[in-house]
């Protein structure tokens, strides 16, 4: 090769060349991809390496450890947490809590790679985890605090609705592709609409029993001072069946 040539590939070679913030992608893309095929315990510098098309001695130099990858993937993928708390200024509303509840259930049917993390963290255990599962903790308290006022005076507990429905979406959604669940076909967008259904009736029945609380509480007072039935149903809402139970 004479030097002209030489020159031109080495100049080729330069073009060619990743920049670190395109190795840092292709290096994510490869995680993401094992995530999705074989999960976060099948992580290695070889993997990552075949996956990424990226020589192991360079990911190594950008990385400390696998564990450095994870942390730093992770952290790609922590933005569904915002969910939570991106509407905390917003009047609390039974339609606004439903609102949130379903972008949660869209993101997570929908990304595999946050199923995984979701799963990793009940079986594997590391002070990184710990504190992500700590995130995930102040992010749903956010949005629990919200509505706190709105379930004050009733015996159902937002905070306890909301782990029951967050747990229905974290495990069906990871399960959506094994099998039926209690005899329902969840796969595919029919299992989100199914569960979505679900969760929203939930929902509905819990705020409608909460704000009945308070309607029968201000009932109550209503009749104690000698107004009639029909004053009450009227000022309430309620149905003469549910004043006279009173």
């Amino acid at each position: 090769m004479n030097n002209v040539e030489f020159e031109t590939a080495a100049n080729k070679e330069r073009r060619n060349r990743r920049t670190n913030v395109e190795i840092k992608k292709s290096i994510f893309d490869a995680v993401l991809q094992i995530v999705k095929e074989k999960g976060f315990t099948n992580l290695s510098f070889n993997l990552i390496s075949e996956y990424s098309k990226i020589n192991p001695i360079t990911i190594n130099r950008r990385f400390r450890d696998v564990n450095d990858i994870i942390e730093q993937f992770l952290s790609r993928y922590d933005y569904w947490l915002e969910l939570f708390t991106e509407n905390k200024n917003e009047e609390p509303t039974k339609e606004s809590y439903q609102e949130t509840i379903e972008s949660v259930l869209d993101v997570i049917w929908k990304k595999k790679a946050i199923q995984q993390i979701l799963a990793w963290q009940i079986t594997e255990e590391s002070d990184f985890l710990d504190s992500l599962a700590k995130d995930q903790e102040d992010a749903v308290n956010v949005l629990t605090d919200r509505y706190a006022e709105l379930f004050k005076d009733s015996p159902y507990d937002i905070r306890l609705i909301t782990a029951i429905q967050l747990a229905a979406i974290y495990y069906i959604s990871a399960y959506k592709k094994k099998a039926t669940f209690c005899w329902l076909n969840l796969k595919g967008h029919i299992g989100n609409f199914k569960l979505l259904e679900g969760v929203n009736l939930i929902s509905d029945l819990v705020f409608e029993k909460a704000a009945k609380t308070k309607e029968k509480d201000v009932a109550r007072k209503l009749l104690k001072y000698g107004d009639s039935i029909e004053k009450v149903m009227d000022i309430t809402g309620l149905s003469e069946e549910e004043i006279k139970s009173l």
